[in-house]
């Protein structure tokens, strides 16, 4: 057993302090793992470890947004211990809040008509090696990624909080994870369509010609195509396949959760089934959950979509492609905020 307690100034005894780590008793580097009371002027807990095992933890107030902060007002980098019976381990905590999102508000663009913004997540230990340089993932309905306060229904992906816990463990490369928020134009910019008008074309050019250069150049990114990916859900998913295959040279690896392939009269399925080899150098993730849409035949339209596309894409190799169908998975934030881990392990296996 060994007892952990966290001195930090300026909380009350009604705060929520919370510890994690990379030992299972310690939540696999889940940000909320074990929480602390306070006694004695200080926050405190016991956690049944066995001795000799070494282990690496931090302290958060429950995410990784507000996880410590060191002397010099940075990311803490894991502390390390190796347990002994007895064993008490008292830490100074100076501050909180790793400004892991970063936001950059009404991004303008010359291709549309409203601004957007773009928030940013940066992986753990961005900022303690300068040397180091990480893939890139873009993602759509960025409002919905991060927080509750702008999340749909005030469920937020949580994009960041399982980036975070899959890179501690090593489940993942690190990546860089960019949430373009949507606009009253969302329908229009991710619905592509063959009108010479279609706006989707602008909102492509606008990802590729302006926001990428300009995360390229303010963050440490690996900018080929083999390290640039797409996700969206819904509409989002629709544009994100849209992208992958209209920019090979761009975007090397995609997400597609329960894109809406209804759109236009199923122009994506239509066009796909002619042309596969356009999505053959992207590694492309698809899933669909089977209680999305009604059903008068046992099978929602969307499941019977989502396979014809995956039989589409069947001859892919098993790296390259994976189509999941969520049993009981529903067509809302919560669903896709849930599955989401799986998405990031394939999209960027270790």
């Amino acid at each position: 057993m060994v007892e952990f307690v966290a001195r930090t100034p300026g909380l009350h005894p009604w705060d929520a302090v919370y510890m994690t780590g990379d030992h299972d008793r310690l939540g696999r580097w889940k940000s909320d793992a074990v929480r602390l009371d306070w006694r004695d002027g200080a926050f405190r807990t016991h956690v049944d470890l066995p001795p000799g095992v070494r282990v690496a933890y931090l302290f958060t107030r429950g995410s990784w947004r507000s996880a410590e902060l060191d002397a010099n007002g940075r990311e803490h980098l894991p502390r390390e211990l190796t347990t002994l019976p007895g064993l008490r381990v008292d830490v100074e905590v100076p501050d909180w809040g790793r400004e892991s999102v970063r936001y950059h508000a009404d991004f303008p663009s010359a291709f549309l008509p409203h601004p957007h913004t773009v928030a940013v997540h940066l992986p753990p230990g961005y900022d303690h090696d300068p040397h180091r340089y990480y893939p890139v993932l873009y993602l759509h309905d960025g409002q919905n990624l991060f927080d509750s306060h702008t999340a749909f229904a005030g469920v937020p992906w949580r994009c960041d909080e399982s980036a975070e816990q899959l890179a501690r463990l090593g489940e993942i490369t690190p990546v860089i994870q960019v949430g373009v928020y949507n606009t009253p134009d969302r329908l229009k910019e991710y619905g592509p369509t063959d009108d010479r008008h279609d706006m989707s074309a602008s909102y492509g050019r606008f990802l590729i010609e302006e926001v990428k250069p300009f995360i390229d150049a303010a963050y440490r990114t690996r900018g080929g195509p083999e390290q640039t990916g797409v996700c969206g859900s819904s509409m989002g998913g629709l544009i994100s396949l849209e992208l992958a295959r209209r920019h090979p040279d761009v975007f090397g690896r995609c997400a597609a959760l329960s894109p809406s392939l209804w759109w236009d009269r199923e122009r994506l399925l239509r066009h796909l089934a002619d042309h596969p080899h356009e999505l053959a150098r992207c590694r492309v993730w698809l899933d669909m959950g089977t209680l999305e849409g009604p059903s008068d035949s046992g099978l929602p339209p969307m499941v019977r979509r989502a396979r014809r596309l995956a039989a589409t894409l069947g001859h892919f190799p098993p790296h390259q492609f994976r189509y999941t169908e969520v049993d009981g998975g529903m067509h809302n934030e919560w669903a896709w905020a849930a599955r989401f881990p799986d998405v990031l392990r394939f999209l960027f296996p270790k």
